[in-house]
């Protein structure tokens, strides 16, 4: 006779069962004799049914963490409202590869309201005015890449219009002009936050169409804070630093927080590859939102101009003159009316050391302070000359 076999049910299968079981004989009609022993024996039923259904919980809803589920949800909601800013085909030039006549993408963008697009000025610089068109999500054929499925909506292509730029600020606004159709695309206007309450640390998402591959996500935290951008003749103050993975054709794409909201435009990355090394850069949203608004009610950002072109910073080092150095002077300008001096022939002329009685020791210290001021206001300059001090009041 051969060896007896034992079996030994699972825990879990077994504790379901007994759960099962005692369940039917709680919630039966209990007779007189075992009326006062019911509500016991309820109890101890739902409470070991309740364990039972609690173990069979399945294994995929407890797989992510609730960074993971943040993130997930960050990109759901904020998918529809990112764009790829394109342009049409050239003479000979093929659609791009493995998508359905989609023209090239030269950047990305986002929904700014019903009617407008935000992108960076340099993505747009070089298009044609007839060649602008924006690829959008047409979330009516899809699931917006966010139920899970393997089918991805249908990519609509609006022609777009530059109505207005930045480039001091690598801003820039397009309107969206629809087709001569009866079916709209939805737009899908991303909420805007603010940036002058970030922190250091916070976690961050950067969703555009790096290389091309529309609609990706990379995530990271915020590295610095206050970063100046060099990228024309005025600097860009106040940049927000990440570590989030931003790479040639994210520009113009939005910098995301944890709650979705806008806090910022990718705009450049410091590499000496070409590609992402964990520096990226994004002007700060207020910065963007204040000239967006500006381009929307005027078609141009106007802005305070002392008619100065400065020395550079490393001349004044050099030198150890503490302040800017006034190289040339524009004709006809707020600083030559004032009286401001330029270099000649070689000699140092008038020394800008303050403005409105705050300390100015580089370029980027006088720019950032005029941001504060519009057309028309006054500032008083605190020159400095081979002998003595000015103080000049300058119209901007």
């Amino acid at each position: 006779m051969g060896q007896r076999r034992q079996w030994r049910p699972l825990p879990i299968l077994a504790l379901a069962m007994a759960a099962l079981k005692l369940g039917h004989l709680a919630f039966s009609e209990p007779s007189r004799t075992d009326a006062h022993a019911a509500p016991l024996r309820r109890q101890l039923v739902q409470g070991l049914a309740q364990v039972g259904l609690a173990t069979f919980e399945p294994v995929w809803a407890a797989a992510r963490t609730s960074e993971e589920r943040t993130a997930a949800q960050v990109f759901r909601d904020a998918t529809p409202g990112v764009v790829s800013v394109s342009r049409g085909l050239r003479p000979g030039e093929r659609r791009r590869n493995g998508e359905d006549g989609l023209p090239p993408s030269l950047g990305s963008g986002f929904v700014w309201d019903q009617m407008h697009v935000v992108t960076n000025y340099h993505v747009v610089r070089d298009i044609g005015p007839q060649d602008l068109q924006i690829v959008f999500l047409d979330t009516t054929f899809g699931s917006g890449g966010g139920s899970g499925s393997d089918d991805f909506p249908k990519r609509e292509v609006l022609k777009g219009e530059l109505i207005g730029s930045d480039p001091f600020t690598d801003t820039a606004v397009i309107r969206i002009i629809s087709r001569s159709t009866n079916r709209l695309v939805p737009m899908h206007p991303l909420p805007i936050g603010e940036s002058a309450t970030l922190e250091v640390g916070q976690s961050v998402y950067a969703i555009g169409n790096p290389f091309g591959l529309d609609h990706s996500m990379s995530k990271g935290i915020i590295s610095g804070k206050s970063r100046t951008l060099d990228i024309g003749e005025r600097p860009i103050q106040g940049c927000i630093q990440t570590d989030a993975s931003i790479n040639p054709g994210n520009s113009g794409g939005p910098l995301l927080d944890a709650a979705g909201r806008v806090i910022g435009v990718n705009t450049a990355i410091l590499t000496a590859s070409g590609t992402s090394a964990g520096v990226g850069l994004a002007i700060p949203v207020d910065t963007v939102k204040k000239n967006v608004e500006l381009i929307l009610k005027q078609g141009f950002v106007s802005r305070g101009f002392l008619g100065i072109t400065f020395a550079p910073d490393g001349i004044s080092d050099a030198l150890q003159i503490p302040g800017i150095i006034v190289y040339s002077v524009v004709a006809n300008s707020p600083a030559e009316k004032a009286g401001v001096r330029p270099m000649l022939n070689g000699t140092v002329g008038d020394v800008i050391t303050t403005l409105d009685d705050k300390p100015i020791r580089t370029g980027s210290d006088i720019f950032k302070l005029l941001d504060k001021h519009v057309p028309g206001d006054l500032v008083l300059l605190g020159v400095r000359r081979q002998e003595f001090d000015l103080a000049q009041c300058k119209t901007m």
